[in-house]
């Protein structure tokens, strides 16, 4: 089932408007092609049951009395009316089938080269970045040419980062990370763990907050009527929770973290470097950050979608490298931005 807290969401990226407008033509070819087969269904039986019908039968009748029993044929213009009728009924279905038919099969060749197209156009643009205006595709903001500019930015020993880099030696880090969000149920990015209690999505800063007081209040609760009705909507459906309100263990690890080491409330957060909606999460970490100093720490954790993300891997390479310099906050910061964050 579809998360529902992703329908709530603005679109904030023109590549989430190119692919709504993928999605809604998709929906309507669908919808069409439904419609078709359930029309050549109905016709189908309609042809069936007109098969069944069988020709009128021939009525013999007594001519006098005295006479032997003379059988006469008695045809009238109603059989052949019937029967002419019957042709012309049959003739129009089976056309219509036809018709249907044909329909039927240009739509299912249409719909093979919209999946097509729609594949050409994500992987042109995930490879390649939206056009910026010019109609010349722009490099990604997080390619490894561009993740080696900002590591000399943030002055990071440009031979080490390489390296790092370059070889991979982050890459079981990152697996590490990815592996265990699975294992705790993150299925999509961003996802955070509030004291062990999920919430899945780029939700705003008034539902974090909402659960970040609970927590501090120490009223927090493992049932979802005892949040407001906002979070209700999201936890009252046991398939498709996007916020769960009974907490589970979440081990940190040496993941980096930001905030006071004696906070009461701890985020863990796993998110992926290329995904639009963690770039909204982004500011709105920021803003925990902002008005909770003392009482929250984020914890980050990397969870790179790669099967639509082609660059997230190696970013999320790059922000353990530059941990390895101490300086993952400020590429993790950077990252973002450069993306408009």
């Amino acid at each position: 089932m579809v998360n529902q807290s992703l329908l709530k969401r603005p679109p904030i990226f023109p590549l989430d408007q190119q692919f709504d407008s993928i999605y809604i033509q998709f929906c309507f070819l669908i919808k069409i092609l439904y419609d078709s087969f359930h029309t050549h269904i109905r016709y189908s039986k309609l042809l069936i049951y007109y098969k069944k019908i069988m020709p009128p039968k021939k009525t013999t009748k007594k001519v006098g009395s005295a006479k032997p029993p003379v059988t006469v044929e008695a045809r009238s213009e109603m059989p052949k009316m019937a029967a002419a009728s019957k042709d012309t009924v049959e003739s129009s279905i089976l056309n219509r089938l036809s018709q249907q038919f044909n329909l039927l099969a240009i739509l299912i060749v249409a719909l093979f080269l919209f999946q097509g197209y729609t594949f050409y156009r994500v992987k042109n643009i995930e490879t390649k970045g939206v056009t910026g205006g010019t109609g010349q595709a722009q490099e990604s903001p997080l390619s490894d040419k561009k993740l080696k500019e900002y590591a000399k930015d943030l002055k990071l020993d440009k031979k080490k980062f390489e390296a790092c880099l370059d070889n991979g030696e982050r890459a079981d880090a990152v697996t590490a990370d990815s592996t265990y969000g699975t294992e705790l149920g993150v299925q999509g990015t961003p996802g955070f763990f509030i004291n062990g209690r999920f919430l899945g999505g780029a939700f705003p800063f008034e539902v974090f907050k909402e659960i970040i007081d609970k927590e501090l209040a120490g009223t927090s609760t493992g049932e979802c009527l005892d949040y407001s009705e906002e979070l209700q909507q999201y936890c009252q459906d046991e398939q498709n929770q996007a916020f769960k309100p009974v907490a589970v263990e979440v081990a940190v690890g040496n993941s980096p973290a930001i905030g006071s080491k004696n906070a009461k409330v701890t985020i863990v957060e796993f998110s992926d470097f290329e995904c639009p909606f963690c770039a909204r999460a982004f500011a709105t970490v920021k803003q925990i950050k902002d008005a909770y100093p003392k009482d929250v720490k984020i914890v980050y954790k990397q969870l790179p979608l790669t099967n639509i993300h082609p660059n997230a891997q190696k970013a999320a390479e790059a922000s353990i490298c530059a941990k390895d310099q101490g300086k993952f906050w400020e590429m993790h910061d950077k990252m973002f931005e450069s993306q408009g964050a």
